[in-house]
């Protein structure tokens, strides 16, 4: 029995590739976990849409109230995780809980796949798309891994010593929930939505929108038909394109996506956005969940804007009687219209969030509550309160992180480097004097 035990853990961690196993899943697999929690942590808005599908495919509408803690929490335990085995630190608690995760992951992801309940898991936030068989494929590679980890990953060393893993742990979640708190309170420092900065979602008025090419998909394939051509009533709309005979040449279809706006009769209303000068949207996904003091911030950015001649449009996925409701309570001077709620949320984040158009173009966009009152009465325009970038931000406290961990590993480890230096100047010297030891007993007669 001893000797089939040792066979196997030879096998399994056999004294040449078992360390090279180990590294590699400890790279693989943590790069895995590290790309998933950053990617779903970095859009918290988008974790609270995704989590919340989850909950409704279960009738579980009662744990609402959880979503936007699980928004930030499992982002942020799973990131942690990633660094955690990529570093080797917590070398047994951290193949164990991954385990544990992957051990609910992996039948929920058969259940969605089989069932179809969701269009996809969202285990990787809006940066990478997999159907849902593709998901649970991923996690059976995974789970295994993850079982090979617990039985083997304690037999490499760390790279930081045992003294220093809280602090590692400590500035790692500090890092991610900093990240997710910026995505949150004004937007993602990294969009991987379909409207970044610099989308035009309407035309430039070089050319007049002629027709329309309205776009339909059916068993997974989009075609695109024109006006009264569509074959049979089995294809689903999904989207219009605007054909003109003057610019459809000249527009980056990369860069170019116009949005369909409806009054409250749902009936296609044009030239909302007209890509004249500076235009300003307010998106309100979801007009009841708006806390009521906040129409005095709507309003006081609504004055600063009509006061330098920025047009201002309310857009929400709301029918007319909310939107009546609204009007009413927050004597809203601005025009309101309808958009289609995945396509709403889709172009910011926020309830209500803040879209600033130049011709057209996007220019930036941020959670209405980011704009600071006290800084808007003071400016002489948007440029004045917006500070730096996003991407500027996420740099500054990526580079941070990196520092902070750095500096960590050197004061944890010049200790080794140290001595290994002083065992090395002493084996040199002691060579040296057994050279000479022996050179002068060779002199001797």
């Amino acid at each position: 029995m001893a000797a089939i035990e040792g066979n196997t853990r030879f096998n399994l961690y056999g004294h040449k590739w078992g360390p090279i196993v180990v590294a590699v899943l400890r790279l693989v697999i943590g790069g895995v976990f590290i790309f998933s929690g950053f990617t779903k942590g970095i859009d918290p808005w988008g974790s609270v849409y995704k989590f919340g599908e989850y909950i409704d495919i279960f009738g579980l509408e009662d744990y609402d109230g959880l979503l936007l803690f699980m928004a930030f929490a499992v982002p942020s335990v799973e990131f942690a995780l990633g660094v955690f085995l990529l570093l080797g630190i917590y070398r047994r608690f951290t193949p164990c809980a991954m385990l544990a995760m992957m051990a609910v992951m992996l039948p929920l992801t058969l259940y969605i796949a089989v069932t179809d309940g969701i269009s996809d898991c969202g285990c990787f936030g809006d940066a990478v798309t997999l159907s849902n068989w593709e998901t649970f494929w991923k996690n059976v590679p995974l789970t295994l891994a993850a079982v090979y980890l617990v039985l083997y990953n304690s037999r490499l060393k760390n790279i930081y010593g045992y003294a220093v893993q809280w602090i590692v742990a400590l500035l790692t979640f500090a890092y991610l929930l900093v990240v997710a708190w910026e995505g949150y309170f004004t937007q993602p420092l990294l969009d991987f939505r379909p409207f970044p900065v610099g989308t035009l979602i309407a035309d430039d008025n070089s050319g007049e929108a002629e027709e329309y090419m309205f776009v339909y998909e059916k068993d997974g394939v989009q075609h695109e038909f024109e006006l009264d051509s569509l074959p049979d009533d089995t294809w689903t709309f999904v989207d219009r394109v605007p054909v003109t005979t003057s610019n459809k040449d000249s527009i980056n279809a990369e860069t170019f996506r116009p949005i369909t706006v409806f009054d409250t009769d749902y009936r296609v209303v044009d030239g909302v956005i007209d890509g004249k000068g500076e235009q300003l949207l307010l998106l309100f996904p979801s007009l009841s969940d708006v806390v009521i003091p906040f129409t005095y911030h709507i309003n006081e950015t609504y004055d600063f804007c009509t006061a330098r001649g920025i047009d201002v449009v309310g857009l929400t996925s709301n029918g007319r009687q909310e939107i009546a409701e609204w009007n009413d309570l927050s004597m809203a001077s601005y025009p309101m219209y309808v958009m289609d709620d995945s396509e709403l949320k889709m172009i910011a984040r926020g309830n209500p969030a803040a879209v600033m158009l130049n011709d057209g173009k996007i220019v930036w966009k941020r959670t209405l509550q980011s704009i600071r009152l006290d800084r808007l009465a003071s400016a002489e325009d948007f440029d004045d309160m917006l500070g730096w970038s996003s991407h500027h931000y996420l740099y500054f406290i990526t580079a941070m992180y990196l520092a902070a961990m750095l500096l960590v590993l050197v004061i944890n480890r010049t200790h080794i480097v140290v001595k290994f230096s002083l065992n090395r100047v002493r084996k040199s010297r002691k060579k040296q004097v057994n050279l000479q030891s022996d050179m002068n007993g060779a002199d001797e007669p």
